[in-house]
């Protein structure tokens, strides 16, 4: 008797296992399906392992226009006057302020906006509120490596954008620029050394 009643507890522990193991198995496709249907909301993911979003022609179009502000910014850093680039900091700031958020149509999207928008406008009124070119090469850096994960993430209406870098921009830290050209302009040295630095990334 003891061993039918033995076998039979062991019968029932053996069963609840296997139950759990099955609603285990069941949560994991669920939150499986879940994950692949948020990829498929417009959620892409390059070769470098980057989340991509599908946007409106719109808000390309605004984001462009930040974009081409910012080569008007390279410009001013490639002069080397700390008004100009006050200036044209501002007017980057400007474009910013036109690109519409509500656009985005996912969270996801939306919040990788606001992050990268974060840095930017900081970055920019860093470039703004000081007339040492130095600390406005390293805000323009910070601003550089946020607009690019932006353009990455979003794209642009129109052209290329290549990332450049030059490893011994801000006392050879290295530092990053966005340019519409592949030939190197280098907005960290200006005349001294204009043509310092690589293509690091293309978007298309």
């Amino acid at each position: 008797m003891k061993k039918q009643l033995i076998m039979i507890a062991a019968l029932f522990v053996a069963l609840g296992a296997a139950n759990a193991q099955h609603d285990h198995g069941s949560n994991d496709k669920k939150e499986g399906s879940k994950m692949d249907h948020s990829m498929h909301q417009g959620m892409k993911m390059d070769k470098s392992g980057a989340i991509t979003y599908e946007v409106s022609t719109d808000f390309q179009n605004q984001l462009t226009e930040v974009y081409n502000a910012s080569l008007k910014l390279a410009d001013s850093f490639i002069a080397g006057e700390v008004e100009g680039i006050s200036n044209s900091g501002q007017q980057v700031k400007a474009e910013l302020g036109e690109v519409d958020m509500s656009l985005l149509k996912s969270s996801e999207a939306h919040m990788d906006w606001m992050m990268n928008l974060k840095v930017m406008n900081t970055s920019l009124d860093d470039m703004a509120g000081s007339k040492d070119i130095k600390d406005q090469k390293a805000a323009y850096d910070s601003f550089n490596q946020s607009l690019f994960k932006s353009i990455k993430a979003f794209g642009i209406a129109e052209g290329s954008v290549y990332y450049q870098y030059c490893p011994m921009a801000l006392d050879s830290q290295g530092a990053y620029w966005l340019s519409d050209s592949k030939e190197i302009r280098n907005p960290y040295f200006g005349g001294n050394m204009l043509s310092c630095g690589s293509t690091k990334e293309t978007v298309n």
